[in-house]
């Protein structure tokens, strides 16, 4: 049995969707963010990097169809992804539904002159949407429409402290409004956040997953350059998570969460020379292994201590796919 049959990956979604492959493109529309321009705070979140954890690349004079075609064209070059026709665009950096509507009105209409894109993911934070953005992304002429929320924790004193600028509330009424409006959402959670325990990790798991959510992106904190967080781990008031304490967490937390849900991410991955700590966050590959091999030997496979206990349905679903081409 392959090991990734063990959890539903965001990659087998698409693949399910559309009956191909569909490849991931990430874009940057320079969007900001309330958390970094004052409308909140200044500086961000203690953990957050200068470019919203994204390329920047509009920053440094691409455009939105600039940026596509640059990753279309390195694609086409790929053994593996040449022959891919499908593409969802990614946009990744900052808060993209931060601002008035026709900031977004103009990101939307760069999108649906993209080549051969069958649909969105849209990352934002939980306090940058209303019932008129999120009535211009439903209406897109796309099959496939997802909203990303950085939601990081459902526990308010951590949020407040690591300056977040938003509650679990909110968090709470911008998945149920998104839902209204027939958006897939994709909540992004993170495991080893200052003060947080492991039981304080998975209760956010738990909290999540009642709510009418599709997808989940599981992140370990690590410790960037030119952040509060850095500062405090130079002074000792912040030791980020070990390698295996991180694997055996998320192996926890895949086993409670629904088989239905799928797993955009298993873990963070650093930006150029960004890294801090720890030295095993570079190893995304290899801890998306561990993880995976961790499962296999535990006998865990996601949704097992929820909705399905007693046999894995991964097998099934992705012997279906892998008859696709």
């Amino acid at each position: 049995m392959k090991l990734h049959y063990l959890y539903y990956t965001f990659d087998a979604w698409l693949k399910n969707k559309h009956k191909a492959k569909v490849q991931k493109i990430s874009l940057d529309a320079y969007a900001g963010c309330p958390n970094r321009d004052g409308t909140i705070s200044y500086g961000g979140c203690t953990f957050c990097n200068a470019d919203g954890s994204g390329s920047g690349l509009m920053k440094h004079g691409l455009s939105i169809q600039e940026q596509w075609k640059y990753w279309q064209d390195k694609f086409a070059k790929s053994d593996r992804l040449k022959n891919t026709k499908n593409f969802l665009a990614y946009l990744q950096s900052y808060s993209n539904t931060y601002g008035n509507i026709k900031k977004l009105q103009n990101i939307a209409t760069s999108l649906i002159e993209l080549q051969n894109c069958v649909g969105f993911s849209i990352g934002t934070r939980p306090d940058c949407i209303d019932e008129d953005k999120l009535s211009l992304l439903a209406n897109l002429p796309f099959e496939t429409k997802w909203i990303e929320f950085g939601i990081q924790s459902m526990n308010n004193t951590t949020l407040k402290f690591i300056n977040r600028g938003h509650t679990a509330e909110i968090s709470k009424e911008a998945i149920l409004k998104s839902h209204q409006y027939n958006l897939n959402v994709c909540v992004h959670l993170m495991a080893g956040l200052p003060n947080e325990t492991e039981e304080d990790f998975l209760k956010t798991v738990q909290e999540v997953c009642l709510l009418p959510i599709q997808g989940i992106k599981l992140h370990g904190l690590y410790v960037c350059k030119n952040t509060v967080l850095e500062k405090d781990y130079y002074n000792k008031l912040y030791t980020p998570l070990t390698q295996e304490k991180y694997v055996n967490l998320l192996c926890q937390a895949l086993s409670i969460i629904p088989s239905h849900i799928t797993i955009h991410r298993l873990t963070a991955d650093p930006q150029g020379d960004e890294l801090v700590a720890p030295e095993w966050a570079k190893l995304k590959g290899h801890i998306v292994r561990e993880i995976e091999s961790q499962l296999f030997h535990q006998g865990l496979w996601q949704g097992i201590k929820a909705d399905v206990p007693n046999e894995n349905p991964y097998t099934a679903i992705y012997k279906k796919l892998e008859k696709l081409h």
